[in-house]
């Protein structure tokens, strides 16, 4: 025996790990229930047989400032340089359902993303670009996901593009955004979800392509939530709005579960990221198939975007922050996601300049053409160590999840604040962890200079964003039908009131150029306000 003594350690969700891992680590390991092959149950090897030989993950850099102009400009940059589908980042203004000219939005338009407050701005955003040929994500908070999917939609229409030919993801998740942002006079969880479902019901039966929900796990990591932490918590998220559509009695499980879709983070640990991937498409494919008893394969395939993680990238010695992403693509490139939004090395300082978002599209276009990590689906599996890992993953995640569901479900959860302390809980371990020095941190706490030895271009996005997006829709009220803006404003508070799916008469709402405000506030008027349960 071996007198070296050596370090403990364990993975960064605070799993123990041995030196090394032999066979005897996966003797339970029942190779054809629990792996099988890609794109075969449990999926756990990718839900593609050929994986990426068939088809190269989507480069989706998630990207927004300013006025709709500008955006537009940056689209066609990302576009030319190879990324393969937008992803609409609004800015905070947007995201609360206030128009740029509320008072309370002075000073924050465009500032943190994209204002968009009409059909004409997304029309503007989208101009010249190819939403035929290319898939879409509308990132907002599900506050304000309805009425921005209807614009998105509404546009695809008058430019002659089919509801049943476009390809694209809306966020549309409210857990998500209650957790980690303080959203102004937002209505109450319940009148959320069912917003919140009559997207994802009316998107099954018109926008077949269209995936109406991307539940969103990433911004719980970012809070601070842990790898088995925040599969538990996104599987609880998605069986809360699965639970209320089942309610509804309208759709079957097979008529919506092909077209769910999840938002997962890629952190730093390596190994644990990748077991989580394929741990995460093994537990919703008994979770359809054994719960559900859903079918349809597509059903029981688990499809995912991964984002790396903007929280582990520091201001300190800033272009490291590329290195970390690129392996952080590597690993979400090697658990088989389906699309992948490399962050920009300069977030920590500001938005992404031209410069860093093109590094991001080549380190994806560089693991996609150069490395041949394309070549073999889930060529870890059979590691002693990613067999182990994957079912310690799955084991953890799934207790975190039971944990939720015995405290009642996520709504529950959600509301009483319980998860929002979670979340703080961890973010306050996780920082002790860098203070003391436990978690190393590359020119943060350990190997720091003492002169910044990168000097980067620092953007800024435009300052005259409110004035003009507010004379823009000054102009808007000015020059549309009003009286037809009223009478579609009344119809949605009408329709609201009764249980009837909202998304047609929002439709026809967006289409009168009623602004996003205005719709918001029909909303505002008939339920009740909340505010986040937010506890430290």
């Amino acid at each position: 025996m071996s007198q070296l003594k050596t370090r403990e350690a364990h993975t960064g969700s605070g799993i123990p790990v041995k030196t090394y891992y032999t066979s005897q680590d996966i003797v339970d390991l029942n190779e054809g229930k629990d792996l099988g092959l890609p794109g075969g149950e449990p999926y756990t090897r990718g839900i593609y047989e050929s994986m990426y030989r068939g088809r190269l993950w989507t480069i989706r850099q998630f990207s927004g400032f300013a006025t709709p102009e500008e955006t537009n400009k940056r689209y066609k940059y990302k576009y030319e340089h190879g990324e393969t589908g937008f992803s609409i980042s609004v800015d905070s203004v947007t995201e609360n359902g206030l128009d740029p000219d509320d008072p309370r939005a002075v000073d924050e338009v465009g500032q943190s993303g994209v204002s968009i407050s009409s059909l004409a701005d997304m029309e503007i955003l989208f101009d010249g670009l190819p939403i035929d040929k290319v898939s879409t994500a509308v990132i907002t908070s599900q506050w304000t996901s309805p009425a921005l999917a209807a614009m998105y939609f509404a546009m695809a229409e008058k430019r002659g593009v089919s509801l049943k030919e476009i390809d694209g993801t809306s966020q549309n998740d409210p857990y998500v955004f209650s957790l980690c942002c303080n959203l102004i006079d937002c209505v109450t969880p319940p009148y959320l979800l069912r917003l919140s479902v009559d997207l994802i019901e009316w998107c099954a039966e018109n926008v077949p392509h269209w995936h109406p929900v991307s539940f969103a796990s990433y911004n719980y990591r970012e809070n601070g939530c842990n790898a088995y932490q925040e599969l538990g918590t996104v599987f609880a998220n998605a069986v809360g709005y699965i639970e209320e559509e089942l309610k509804r009695n309208r759709l079957k499980i097979d008529d919506f579960a092909p077209v769910l879709s999840f938002h997962l983070a890629a952190h730093n640990d390596f190994f644990e990221e990748i077991a989580k991937f394929r741990a995460a498409r093994r537990i919703w494919c008994k979770l359809m198939k054994e719960h559900y008893g859903a079918k349809n394969p597509r059903s029981l395939a688990f499809r995912f975007h991964v984002q790396t993680s903007g929280s582990t990238n520091v201001y300190q010695q800033i272009l490291n922050n590329s290195v970390r992403i690129a392996y952080q693509v590597m690993a979400a490139a090697l658990g088989g996601a389906q699309s992948i939004h490399a962050t920009s090395y300069d977030e920590p300082l500001c938005l992404p300049t031209d410069q860093s978002i093109l590094l991001s599209i080549r380190t994806q276009q560089i693991a996609q053409y150069e490395t041949n990590i394309t070549n073999v689906a889930d060529p870890l599996a059979g590691s002693y160590y990613v067999e182990w890992l994957t079912n310690e993953v799955e084991k953890k995640a799934w207790e975190y999840f039971q944990e939720i569901q015995d405290r009642g479900g996520l709504l529950e959860v959600w509301q009483s604040g319980w998860m929002h302390r979670e979340a703080a809980d961890a973010m306050e371990a996780r920082q002790r962890e860098i203070n003391s020095g436990e978690t190393k941190i590359v020119g943060l706490n350990c190997f720091e200079m003492p002169e910044e030895p990168y000097q980067v271009p620092v953007f800024r996005p435009n300052p005259q964003s409110t004035e003009i997006e507010t004379e823009k829709i000054r102009k808007l009220r000015q020059d549309r039908e009003n009286r037809k803006v009223k009478k579609c404003l009344e119809n949605l508070r009408q329709v609201s009131l009764t249980g009837e799916n909202v998304m047609p008469v929002l439709m026809e709402t967006v289409k009168s150029y009623a602004t996003l405000g205005e719709i918001q506030d029909v909303w505002r008027g008939i339920w009740p306000k909340w505010k986040a349960p937010i506890e430290y």
